[in-house]
């Protein structure tokens, strides 16, 4: 028997009072933790960051209830990359399912992300 159900794909809302989510010093610090465990055997996952357009800003700001300048989006394993690898994430607002945000979403990064097995 196949069961055919959908999981919604939850993310982190952070916010950010000044400034933006940093994911090229992601991407670089990411690189960098790679190449430092390269000689053990490596256990690859993906990584993904929102952002949001303005229709998706507003929704955020009503339903978090903050006066931020940005926000982003970040799955379970971009927000462990982050804090392994000391990139801010913001302030951390609380979750929100993919589809509850529509198109209203803006793909920042989808990347590797390499750790021990």
């Amino acid at each position: 028997m196949c069961l055919n159900y959908h999981m919604p794909m939850i993310y982190t809302v952070f916010g950010f009072s000044s400034g933006t989510f940093n994911s090229a010093a992601l991407s670089i610090a990411a690189a960098k933790h790679r190449f430092s465990l390269s000689p053990l055997p490596l256990q690859e996952r993906m990584m993904r960051g929102y952002g949001v357009d303005p229709q998706g800003f507003s929704l955020l700001e009503k339903r978090f209830g903050r006066r931020l300048e940005n926000f982003v989006l970040l799955d379970d394993i971009a927000i462990e990359a982050c804090t392994r690898l000391n990139v801010p994430t913001g302030e951390r607002l609380g979750t929100i399912g993919l589809d509850e945000m529509g198109g209203l979403v803006i793909l920042l990064f989808a990347q590797a992300y390499y750790t021990e097995p």
